[in-house]
């Protein structure tokens, strides 16, 4: 997925009481990876149709009542998370070489317990099932870091552009970004509502600032954190062709970012002097030339949730080898809760000007509503030697809506109009396709490999005059005026995350049973954009905005998984 996220102009928005949560948020909350047991993540989550399966019961809730006998499981795992990111100074192609980033995870994406209960009394009904089973359903594991050189342009420019117009004294103290890094010399006034960044000059006309010489830059952009779906479980055999269940699901989430931004004059402090206006004791004022030696700017987003949802499916045999599923998830309303801070610090060749300060503690609570989810597969097995399976998944985010927590407000969206207005107008389905194979070579083991892609449910549009109308650009500019303008027709952008895996299980004639896999997981490129500065009418090839000589990070993102669950039957 192609998209630049806001940075610095949005932590001055957050401080000043602004929302983050947007089209990109939402869709970041909503999207599923499944992860599940071992054999369920091996044969790439094509499980719709299969079944007997703990991880299956997070696709098709008809999966728990094939197997005709409990089953207790838990996978333990690990994640390992890689990205390179490449950096350019003015936002152009002009990329550096990629700078590597690697973060190991240990997580526990799949623990159930399901029970078997015969229908003696029953004429059509085999036996019935109930279970309780935790499975992953996400995760937002990825750190990047970029690096380069800037001559145009700097972050603590970008702070005092995002400052002009507004009167110091108007600041809030107790919750401004934009007071907590003047309030030490990152930014300074330089004339009637205009401010410069402390290692800018100002131009003798006072019209515009800019960099006296080159400064090093490093850009983190870190997020992790996990999606669980836990699913209270009911399934049903009627006489060993039909199979149907329901979930009554609470997701839990818990996402996690930080973007921290540093600066430095590079070894060339002289370049940067900084004039220090401060007060003696007898109240005259004084001035004192130091030089800027570097800074550091830290966003930090801490984002928990609970919600609610149902699941119903069904799995027919129709010959006693070929299988057919389906399944449908409601939509999933959440209670959001976030916390937020912003920290700054500089220091000077003077240290008595060195400092450091933190925002208060930003919070928020909301709902969010999710996709629906749809799936449907198909399965041909053949006893004792394998099994071929082949899923569609379809994910409708034109309906996810932001409302207020009180329960009266939920039809009441105006608060959240125009968040709502561009989810609807960028955002439509997803399609997954997922695949798997097994191959029993011995009674005890089998081998399995599975593939799967999704796609990108965001959409650009073409107004009435030829231009490129994309949620970027609405959503920055905050005017959903456009909007109403005529759109004349929309395209999806052609993202794609791929996913390949590979497992093994061996299962005693015992009750033991265990499975091994691994899962590599190439995601879109994205690109980071840390600040903008100036205007913000440049387009990339996308036709998304840029802003103007503002840095941007090129990230390629991969994941690998390693799984291993132990279950046992009784």
């Amino acid at each position: 997925m192609k998209k630049i996220f806001i940075s610095s102009i949005l932590l001055l928005a957050l401080s000043l009481g602004s929302r983050a949560q947007d089209m990109y948020y939402a869709q970041t909350l909503s999207r599923n990876n499944y992860y599940g047991t071992a054999r369920s993540m091996a044969l790439g989550g094509a499980m719709t149709a299969l079944g007997g399966d703990l991880g299956s019961i997070a696709v098709n809730p008809a999966g728990s009542a094939v197997a005709g006998y409990g089953q207790f499981t838990i996978t333990p795992g690990l994640l390992f998370a890689g990205s390179n990111t490449s950096y350019s100074a003015d936002g152009s192609d002009n990329y550096g070489s990629p700078f590597k980033t690697n973060r190991t995870k240990f997580n526990l994406p799949n623990i159930g317990l399901v029970m078997v209960f015969d229908a003696y009394d029953s004429s059509w009904l085999n036996w019935a099932t109930v279970g309780i089973v935790a499975n992953t359903t996400n995760s937002f594991l990825n750190y990047t870091t970029g690096r380069g050189t800037n001559s145009s342009t700097s972050f603590l420019g970008s702070l005092a552009a995002g400052a002009r117009g507004m009167a110091f004294a108007d600041m809030p103290r107790d919750l401004s970004a934009g007071f907590a890094a003047n309030q030490f010399g990152e930014f300074g006034p330089a004339g009637s509502r205009n401010y410069v960044g402390s290692n800018e000059r100002l131009d003798p006309t006072e019209r515009y600032h800019y960099l006296p010489a080159t400064i090093d830059q490093a850009a983190m952009y870190n997020t992790y954190g996990s999606k669980t779906d836990l699913a209270f479980n009911f399934g049903f055999n009627v006489q060993d062709c039909f199979y149907f269940g329901f979930n009554l699901g609470t997701p839990l989430l818990n996402y996690h970012r930080q973007d921290v931004f540093t600066e430095s004059s590079g070894g060339n402090s002289g370049a940067f002097p900084v004039i220090f206006t401060y007060e003696n004791q007898d109240r005259t004022i004084a001035y004192e030339t130091t030089n800027y030696l570097n800074s550091s700017n830290t966003y930090s987003l801490n984002t928990s949730g609970a919600g609610i949802n149902a699941r119903f499916g069904f799995i027919a045999l129709p010959t006693k080898n070929l299988r057919v599923g389906a399944a449908i998830q409601t939509p999933t309303l959440y209670t959001i809760k976030e916390e937020w801070v912003y920290s700054a610090s500089s220091s000077y060749e003077n240290s008595k000007f060195d400092g450091s300060a933190r925002s208060s503690i930003g919070q928020a609570s909301y709902n969010l509503r999710t996709p629906y989810v749809v799936d449907a597969g198909v399965a041909y097995t053949v006893p004792g030697l394998g099994l071929l399976s082949l899923d569609y998944e379809l994910m409708d985010y034109s309906v996810m809506k932001y409302s207020d927590t009180e329960v009266y407000s939920y039809f009441d969206t105006a608060n959240w109009a125009r968040e709502n207005i561009v989810n609807r107008t960028f955002c439509g389905v997803s399609h997954s396709l997922r695949a798997g194979i097994e191959a029993k070579p011995l009674p005890e083991l089998s081998l399995r490999a599975g593939y799967s892609f999704v796609t990108n449910p965001e959409k650009y549009w073409t107004d009435a005059s030829g231009a490129r109308v994309t949620a970027e650009t609405v959503q920055f500019r905050g005017d959903t005026s456009v909007i109403a303008q005529d759109l004349i027709s929309s395209s999806y952008y052609k993202d794609v995350t791929h996913a390949f895996s590979l497992g093994a299980g061996y299962s005693s004639p015992g009750s033991f049973f265990a499975d091994i896999a691994v899962r590599l997981t190439k995601y879109p490129v994205t690109y980071y954009s840390p600040y903008y500065y100036g205007a913000y009418d440049a387009l990339d090839k996308d036709g998304r905005s840029l802003g103007v000589g503002a840095p941007v990070e090129k990230i390629e993102h991969n994941v690998i998984d390693l799984l291993l669950t132990f279950g046992w039957r009784f």
